[in-house]
């Protein structure tokens, strides 16, 4: 994330992680406010939505990833993605990744996640942990 902030670098992602990004946000929120698991929390949205309302740190987190200097991928990833998914023995949200590094023509990829190893034309960069 450094080298992008400092322009070292072109961060580039697709809108699937900011989906996850925020999902997991709003999981982690209602999980923490409410002391419940997360399928309790995504009921909890589902059958009353407008409690999201109620968590503004949901709604600076989404200003912060649209002020994040990424370039953002759109898709649509599929079918190229299931052709993926198969081809390389990954699961489905790993290969919507893989089409989009493919549609742009990237090759290396920030992740803890050894599956994409598996993609021979892919480079896999795990992020350094902080040791502090």
């Amino acid at each position: 994330m450094q080298r992008t902030e400092g322009m070292d670098i072109q961060g580039i992602v697709d809108e699937f992680i900011f989906n996850e990004v925020m999902h997991k946000l709003m999981v982690t929120a209602m999980v923490n406010r409410f002391h419940c698991s997360p399928q309790k929390a995504i009921a909890l949205v589902k059958n009353t939505p407008e409690i999201l309302m109620d968590f503004p740190v949901l709604w600076e987190a989404g200003e912060i990833l649209q002020a994040i200097n990424v370039k953002v991928i759109s898709g649509p990833f599929f079918p190229e993605s299931f052709t993926l998914m198969q081809e390389h023995h990954l699961l489905i949200t790993d290969s919507v990744h893989i089409a989009a590094m493919k549609k742009e023509k990237v090759t290396h990829i920030a992740s803890n996640d050894n599956d994409f190893s598996r993609v021979p034309w892919v480079s896999v960069w795990k992020p350094q942990s902080d040791t502090r």
